[in-house]
C-alpha cells in the first residue's frame, strides 16, 4: 500500500474554511504605522529628517481639512470623485444583505464563478479574495471551500493562451459570471464578456441570464443597455468613486460575497479607519503620517517605492497598490514607481539593488504580525544545515518570517534606504477593509501635496487610442 504524506504534526491550526471564507474571525488589534527606520538613514545622500517631517505638518493638515470638506481638485467630468470618503456612512446593512443574498443564490447554483474586469474592476477584488482565503482555493473540495464555487478572473488582459487555459478549467462546469464595467465598452473586459456570454447562451439558453450579474452604470452605457435587454440582475458602479477606490462598493463586494467573505466585517474595517483618519492630529492620524513619509521621500529624490510583504496572500494587495499610487500620482512628470515584492523571495533577487544600488528607493513593508498557522522546525540529529539552534530555542517558521521584515528594515535603512512598516494584526476582512481606507486616504493627500487631481487618469486613455487606431476601429487614426 502506498503511504501518504502525514502533515498532522505541522497543522496545529489547520481548519481550512469557515462559512465566511475567512481564515480567522477576530477583529482584535488595529493597524499601526512604524516610522522608526524612516529617518536619518546613514548612507542616504539626502536623508529624511525629523525636522523635515515636522515642517510638513501644517501643509498636510491643510490638505487633510480640504479633503474632508470636499474641496480641492477632485472632479472628473464635473463630478466630485470623493464618494469613497462617504461610503462608510452610505453602505447600509440592508444593501449588504441584498448583495449577500444575491451572491449566495448564485454561489449555490454554480460550480465556478468568473469575475470579469480590469484595473480597479479587477485588482481589488482579486487582492482581497487572495488575502482572505486559502492559497489553493480552487484545488480544495467544495466542502473545504464552505460550499463556495471555484473562482476565476478574466478580462484583465488579452493573452489568448491565458484565456484558453482558463476556459479549459471551466469546461463542463456550470458557471456564474459577474461582468464589471461602468461603460461596457472597455476592450479587454468587453471581449471576454462577449465570449463567455455566447458560451453561456449556447449552453443554457434562456437560463443564461440567471447566471450573469452585471455591475455597471445605474442609467447609461452599453452594459446597462444590454442588461436591460437581457434581464440581468445588476449592481451599480457609483458615479463618484473611481475604479481604484471602488473595492468597498458593489464593484468589489459582490464577488467577495460569492467567495463567502464577511463583507459586513470588511465594511466595518473601512468605516472604523475612516473615523480614525478623520482626526486633525497629525501625529495620531496614520493616513497623514503615511502620506507625509511618502511625500518627503519623493522630495528627497526617491523615484521607486518597493512595497514588500512577508505574507504571500498579502502580496496581491501590494499589486493593488501598484495601481492605486502610480495611477493617482503619475501626473505632470511627477510620482514614484511602485514595485511589489514578496520577501524573502525577492531578497535573493532585487534585494541586491535595494541594499547597494542607486539611492533612489523608498521601502514600505506590509507586515503581517500573526499568521493563521504555526509551522514548527524539526530537530535533526546530524544538524548538517546548522539549524538546530532554532528548535532548541523554541523558534518556528513564524519567528523566522517575522525577521524577514525586521532584518531587511534595519539592513536597508543602514544601507541608505528609508523605510516604514504598516503593521497588520491578522488576515481578517476587518483589517483588510481598514488597510484599504488608510491607503486610499493617504494617496488622496499625496495628490494634493503634489498639486494635481489624484482621481483622474488621462494618461491611461493614450494606450487605448493607439490600440483602437492599430486595430482599425472606425474614427481612429494611427499616430
Amino acid at each position: 500500500m502506498t503511504e501518504k504524506l502525514n502533515i498532522s504534526s505541522f497543522a496545529e491550526n489547520e481548519t481550512i474554511m469557515k462559512q465566511s471564507g475567512q481564515r480567522r474571525c477576530t477583529n482584535s488589534g488595529r493597524i499601526e504605522l512604524d516610522l522608526s527606520c524612516l529617518f536619518d538613514s546613514p548612507n542616504d545622500p539626502n536623508p529624511i529628517t525629523l525636522e523635515d517631517f515636522n515642517a510638513l505638518e501644517s501643509e498636510i493638515i491643510k490638505h487633510h481639512r480640504r479633503l474632508k470638506r470636499g474641496e480641492g481638485d477632485c472632479r472628473d467630468k464635473g463630478i466630485s470623485m470623493l464618494g469613497w470618503m462617504t461610503l462608510p456612512e452610505r453602505i447600509t446593512a440592508e444593501h449588504l444583505q441584498e448583495i449577500r443574498q444575491t451572491a449566495d443564490k448564485l454561489a449555490g447554483g454554480v460550480e465556478a464563478f468568473v469575475s470579469l474586469g480590469i484595473g480597479g474592476s479587477y485588482l481589488g477584488i482579486e487582492a482581497t479574495w487572495k488575502a482572505l482565503t486559502h492559497t489553493y482555493w480552487n484545488q480544495l473540495s467544495r466542502e473545504e471551500r464552505g460550499g463556495r464555487p471555484e473562482i476565476y478572473f478574466l478580462g484583465q488582459n488579452m493573452d489568448p493562451d491565458f484565456f484558453r487555459d482558463t476556459l479549459d478549467m471551466l469546461k463542463g462546469k456550470r458557471i456564474g459570471v459577474n461582468v464589471i464595467s461602468k461603460s461596457g465598452t472597455t476592450t479587454e473586459t468587453a471581449i471576454a464578456f462577449r465570449i463567455l456570454r455566447q458560451l453561456l447562451e449556447d449552453s443554457f439558453g434562456e437560463e443564461a441570464k440567471e447566471l450573469i450579474i452585471a455591475t455597471t452604470d445605474a442609467r447609461k452605457g452599453a452594459l446597462r443597455q444590454l442588461s436591460n435587454q437581457k434581464g440581468y440582475e445588476t449592481f451599480v458602479v457609483p458615479d463618484d468613486v473611481g475604479g481604484r477606490f471602488s473595492v468597498i462598493t458593489d464593484v468589489g463586494l459582490f464577488g467577495l460575497a460569492v467567495a463567502g467573505i464577511d463583507i459586513e466585517s470588511f465594511a466595518a474595517g473601512f468605516k472604523d479607519m475612516k473615523l480614525r483618519t478623520d482626526i486633525d492630529d497629525f501625529r495620531e492620524n496614520p493616513a497623514m503620517l503615511h502620506a507625509a513619509a511618502r511625500h518627503l521621500a519623493y522630495l528627497k529624490g526617491k523615484k521607486i517605492e518597493v512595497v514588500a510583504t512577508n505574507s504571500a496572500p498579502l502580496y496581491h494587495i501590494c499589486r493593488w497598490m501598484e495601481q492605486l499610487f502610480p495611477e493617482s500620482e503619475g501626473h505632470n512628470g511627477k510620482g514614484m514607481w511602485v514595485s511589489p515584492s514578496m520577501y524573502s523571495e525577492k531578497l535573493h533577487a532585487n534585494g541586491q539593488m535595494v541594499q547597494e544600488g542607486e539611492r533612489n528607493i523608498l521601502e514600505t513593508f506590509l507586515y503581517l504580525k500573526e499568521h493563521d498557522n504555526r509551522v514548527p522546525i524539526p530537530r535533526d540529529d546530524d544538524d548538517l544545515d546548522d539549524l538546530n539552534y532554532l528548535p532548541d530555542k523554541g523558534k518556528d517558521m513564524n519567528f523566522i518570517n517575522s525577521l524577514v521584515v525586521m532584518g531587511p528594515a534595519q539592513a536597508h535603512h543602514n544601507g541608505g534606504v528609508p523605510n516604514m512598516t504598516v503593521e497588520i494584526p491578522a488576515r481578517t476582512a476587518y483589517h483588510i477593509g481598514s488597510l484599504y481606507f488608510l491607503l486610499e486616504r493617504s494617496v488622496a493627500l499625496s495628490g494634493y501635496l503634489l498639486g494635481h487631481n489624484p482621481f483622474v487618469q488621462p494618461g491611461v486613455e493614450a494606450y487605448k487610442q493607439a490600440i483602437f487606431a492599430l486595430a482599425g476601429k472606425p474614427g481612429y487614426v494611427e499616430c
